[in-house]
């Protein structure tokens, strides 16, 4: 729905000037936002489509993060994706499998210095942006209005549209909808967070790694 609105608007741009300022201010807000959020907790759902060239795959993901600088994170992966990566200040830790695990210091892991900009990524200058709407994501504590805005990036390689439901308010992208297209392939991942907690206060035991019983150490892929 949002992709022909996208491309409707984008036809019709001449009458859209005051939306391309107004959305241009509402991603530098955000970018301010998540650059400066060092320490918080979420829940996520990102679900993913690939279609073209005779297939059509689909997987959802539920993720669990939790980030306190410095080189303190936390992720845990279910559904489609069982992988875990534990940061605890001075080693990382990761297991894909839970029969082996991977040790290496945080220091050497970008991953476990995790502001909330690392999980935005949102890349610079968008070849157009535009406040497309207005909706609202349903999020543990309630719902969450959110003003839609596309982006589009016509001279990357894959050509790269993106739709985020940003709160006017806060900055925060509650919703991401993100579509590539490049050699006939397209991909659709949509991320949505359903929890949110900015400098929240973190259990003792958060940052700390379990050995899956049974598993053994192995070399970090190269």
């Amino acid at each position: 729905m949002y992709r022909l609105l996208w491309v409707i608007l984008l036809v019709t741009a001449g009458a859209g000037a005051q939306d391309a300022g107004d959305a241009t201010a509402l991603l530098r807000k955000t970018e301010s936002l998540a650059g400066s959020t060092k320490s918080w907790r979420a829940e996520v759902v990102k679900s993913s489509q690939i279609s073209g060239l005779g297939m059509n795959l689909e997987d959802e993901v539920h993720i669990k993060i939790a980030a306190q600088a410095p080189l303190k994170m936390r992720r845990e992966n279910s559904g489609g994706d069982q992988t875990v990566l534990v940061c605890n200040g001075a080693d990382s830790f990761y297991s894909g499998d839970g029969h082996s695990y991977y040790r290496s210091p945080a220091k050497a892991n970008p991953d476990c210095d995790f502001p909330l900009s690392s999980f935005y990524q949102l890349k610079n200058d968008p070849t157009s942006a535009l406040i497309l709407g207005h909706d609202h994501v349903a999020l543990a504590d309630g719902d969450h209005a959110c003003d839609v805005v596309g982006t589009e990036w016509k001279s990357a390689a894959p050509h790269v549209i993106r739709t985020m439901c940003i709160d006017p308010a806060s900055g925060m992208i509650w919703r991401d909808v993100t579509e590539t297209e490049n050699a006939g392939m397209r991909t659709v991942v949509t991320t949505t967070f359903t929890s949110y907690e900015s400098n929240p206060t973190l259990p003792p035991d958060t940052f700390e790694f379990s050995i899956p019983p049974g598993a053994v150490e192995a070399k970090p892929p190269i």
